[in-house]
């Protein structure tokens, strides 16, 4: 992944912004909407049940939370991002982290901390992008001294706990190795634009090893077989998610801070679903 990186990192070199911003979106809207268009699927395996008429319903009710979740942020934008930010940042630290953690309360606390760091990490290095997207959404105009305050206790608590479960002897982890990850990621964030460091990190660090979990976890192994299994019954929520994010990227392509927004909103709406059922998964 450090391999991938860095030639990510290194061909924008050779594009233009406009150029770097298409080919984020291309990356984000294929592997990263594909990385979660396989939750119905993932929920009738975590259940057991492949009854037709289940099915509707977990499509009835993962539609529903989409639709509460668009909702919620037209009415309450500034808790509607806030809880999207520790729902992602949860999720973040869940896929990195839970194969050295055990199930506890104080888990949650982790993955979301590491999460944080994540998503402020990006924040405090993209300030200038960042401030101007989130004031759209919530009419809060925030400094680079916020983010780096978040990010400085974030990372405090997930240090914390760490050390905490080592002395207990509850986790075996090369925490040099980890940190040298975020001294990657902080490179990243800080040379590339900010929908080009999000899509890096997105797809590179999450989207692909989450595709990779599922895709073991439904079918026992990878394989070009299963791949190809995954990704049919992928498709038609993929395809359906391409159509509407296209329509979006024409008609706002050119408004790029807006665009931004409302993929924001987007991703949001699919996310939350997406985490409740990543959750079943990992605790099953």
């Amino acid at each position: 992944m450090i391999v991938a990186t860095f030639f990510f990192l290194w061909i924008s070199v050779y594009f233009d912004v406009r150029a770097e911003a298409v080919l984020s979106y291309f990356l984000i809207f294929t592997f990263g909407i594909f990385h979660g268009s396989n939750d119905l699927k993932l929920i009738q395996q975590t259940t057991g049940n492949s009854k037709k008429n289940f099915f509707l319903r977990a499509l009835v009710s993962y539609v529903t939370v989409i639709a509460l979740t668009v909702a919620f942020f037209s009415f309450f934008p500034v808790l509607a991002l806030g809880f999207f930010i520790l729902a992602s940042s949860y999720h973040f630290g869940e896929q990195h982290w839970v194969q050295y953690t055990e199930r506890s309360l104080l888990t949650y606390v982790y993955f979301t901390s590491y999460g944080m760091v994540i998503f402020f990490l990006l924040f405090y290095c993209q300030a200038e992008a960042v401030s101007p997207i989130i004031f759209d959404i919530t009419g809060i105009n925030l400094l680079a001294e916020h983010y780096l305050y978040t990010l400085a206790t974030s990372f405090g608590l997930f240090m914390a706990i760490y050390l905490w479960w080592l002395w207990k002897g509850k986790i075996r982890v090369n925490m040099i190795k980890e940190l040298f990850f975020l001294l990657v990621f902080y490179i990243v964030f800080k040379t590339a634009s900010l929908i080009w460091a999000f899509s890096i990190y997105f797809v590179i660090w999450h989207s692909i090893p989450s595709l990779m979990d599922q895709t073991r976890f439904l079918y026992g192994k990878i394989s070009k077989e299963s791949l190809l299994s995954y990704f049919r019954t992928s498709f038609v929520y993929w395809i359906f998610s391409m159509i509407g994010l296209a329509g979006l990227y024409y008609l706002f392509h050119d408004r790029q801070g807006l665009f931004l927004s409302i993929m924001i909103y987007f991703l949001a709406a699919i996310t939350f679903p997406h985490v409740i059922v990543m959750n079943r998964l990992n605790r099953s």
